[in-house]
C-alpha cells in the first residue's frame, strides 16, 4: 500500500531534529474520557510499555490529561494525537493519474470542491489508496479538519508542556493498526470487513478492502446514548446504568430492551452505509468488527447480528502487540478495547 498512511492528514506534522524517540505515546482524547498508549518498537515486533485512562470530570481535559501524562517516566518520546466528530470529514474521491507531488498541490487547491468548509477554515491532506483501476483514475483517500478544532488541541498539549508531533484523525489511526499489524482472525474475510469503533458519543464506522480503507463515516449513537436509555427505563441512576451496561447480571434482558432504540439507530445507519458501499464499489461487507468502549455493552453483538445478518465480532487491536512484564494482563485486558485509537496513534512513529 506504498504505506499510504505515511501522508495521510499530515496537517500539523512536525519532525525533531532527531527522530529516534525510545518510546512513542499515542494519546486519544475523548469527551468521557482520555486514553495513552506507550509504545516501543523491538525488531518485527512492538511492545506497550506504559498505558492509561482517565476519566473527564466537570469537561475539564486538560486536568485528566495532565494526571495520565504524570504517570509517563523520564525519557524522549513522540506524542501523536487525534480529533474527531463534527469539523472533520473524510472522503475518497477519483482523480486523473499524478504525482504525489502534483495531487498534493491540485487538492490544496481544490479542497473546497469536496468538503463544505471555506479553505482559509481548514487543514487538509490526501493520499492514493489505489492507482491500477480499469478506468485509468487513481482513488484518493482526502481529509480536512477545522483549524480552530487542531489549533486547540495543540495548544491544550502545548499548555501542559508537551510538544505534539502528530495530529490524525481517529478512524485514520484504526485504519493504521489494520495496515501496521493486520487485523488478526477476526478480519479474516473473501469479502469486504467494517470496524464500527463505538466511543461515548460519536461511533465510527469504516469498511475495508484487503486492509485499504475505502469507506468512512460518523454515527452520531454512542455509549451515552445506551447509558441514558437504561437510566430512564429502569429507574436507575447514571452510575448505575453504567454498572449495568457491562454486568447487568440477571438484568440482561431487560437492560438491552432499554438500549433497543439506540441500537435500532446504530443499526439503520450501518444498513444504510453498507447498501451505499456495495453500490458505490461493487463489493459487498462480509463481516462486521465492533471495537471501542461503547461495545463492551453486554449482549451487543449477538444483537447487531440477528439484524444485519452477517457474523459480528468484538475486535480488540491490542491482542496484536506485545505486553510489557510490568504491565498486568489482566487489568488491560479490561480496557483494552477501548484502546485501539491510541495504538493507531502511537504506530505512527514507526511507519
Amino acid at each position: 500500500m506504498n504505506k499510504f498512511l505515511d501522508t495521510y492528514f499530515k496537517t500539523i506534522k512536525r519532525f525533531l531534529p532527531e527522530r529516534s524517540a525510545e518510546t512513542s505515546v499515542g494519546i486519544d482524547i475523548g469527551t468521557g474520557e482520555c486514553k495513552l498508549i506507550e509504545l516501543i518498537k523491538k525488531q518485527d515486533s512492538y511492545e506497550v510499555v506504559n498505558w492509561s485512562i482517565r476519566p473527564v470530570d466537570n469537561n475539564d481535559i486538560a486536568s485528566a490529561l495532565k494526571a495520565m501524562l504524570s504517570k509517563l517516566g523520564p525519557g524522549k518520546r513522540s506524542i501523536y494525537t487525534s480529533v474527531s466528530g463534527r469539523g472533520t470529514l473524510i472522503r475518497y474521491i477519483e482523480m486523473p493519474h499524478m504525482s504525489v507531488e502534483d495531487m498534493k498541490n491540485s487538492f490544496g487547491l481544490e479542497a473546497d470542491k469536496y468538503f463544505p468548509f471555506a479553505q482559509n477554515e481548514i487543514y487538509s491532506d490526501c493520499s492514493i489508496i489505489d492507482n491500477e483501476n480499469k478506468k485509468k483514475l487513481m482513488y484518493v483517500m482526502a481529509a480536512v479538519a477545522k483549524k480552530d478544532i487542531i489549533d486547540l488541541r495543540i495548544k491544550l498539549l502545548s499548555d501542559l508542556g508537551y510538544k505534539v508531533d502528530f495530529i490524525g484523525l481517529n478512524p485514520v489511526a484504526l485504519a493504521n493498526v489494520m495496515n501496521t499489524l493486520g487485523a488478526g482472525e477476526e478480519a479474516k474475510s473473501e469479502k469486504a470487513v467494517a470496524v464500527l469503533d463505538m466511543g461515548g458519543t460519536i461511533s465510527n464506522l469504516s469498511i475495508f478492502i484487503k486492509d485499504k480503507p475505502w469507506f468512512t463515516r460518523d454515527i452520531f449513537v454512542g455509549g451515552r446514548d445506551f447509558t441514558k436509555r437504561i437510566s430512564n427505563i429502569l429507574g436507575v441512576d447514571m452510575n448505575q446504568a453504567e454498572i449495568l451496561k457491562t454486568s447487568p447480571s440477571d438484568q440482561l434482558e431487560k437492560m438491552l430492551d432499554a438500549c433497543d432504540s439506540a441500537v435500532t439507530n446504530i443499526v439503520q445507519e450501518i444498513k444504510l452505509s453498507f447498501d451505499y458501499f456495495s453500490t458505490e464499489r461493487n463489493f459487498e461487507v462480509g463481516k462486521l468488527l465492533l471495537t471501542g468502549g461503547a461495545s463492551k455493552l453486554e449482549g451487543l453483538s449477538a444483537r447487531v447480528e440477528k439484524h444485519l445478518e452477517i457474523p459480528v465480532v468484538y475486535w480488540n487491536p491490542l491482542s496484536l502487540v506485545k505486553m510489557s512484564s510490568d504491565i498486568s494482563p489482566e487489568e488491560i485486558k479490561k480496557e483494552s478495547m477501548k484502546l485501539g485509537v491510541a495504538l493507531g496513534l502511537a504506530l505512527y512513529n514507526y511507519d
